[in-house]
């Protein structure tokens, strides 16, 4: 088993904090179209 590098542990994490802001920007996209569409059905 080879030893993981600092540059690959590094380029790990970069790639796993922008899959994270991009799963936490799409969960508030879903929230707001959802609590939108909450919002309309309310009024009718």
């Amino acid at each position: 088993m080879s030893a993981i590098t600092y540059e690959e542990v590094l380029s790990l994490f970069r790639e796993t904090d922008r899959q994270l802001k991009e799963q936490s920007k799409e969960a508030d996209r879903r929230f707001k179209e959802t609590d939108r569409q909450l919002k309309e059905q309310s009024k009718e």
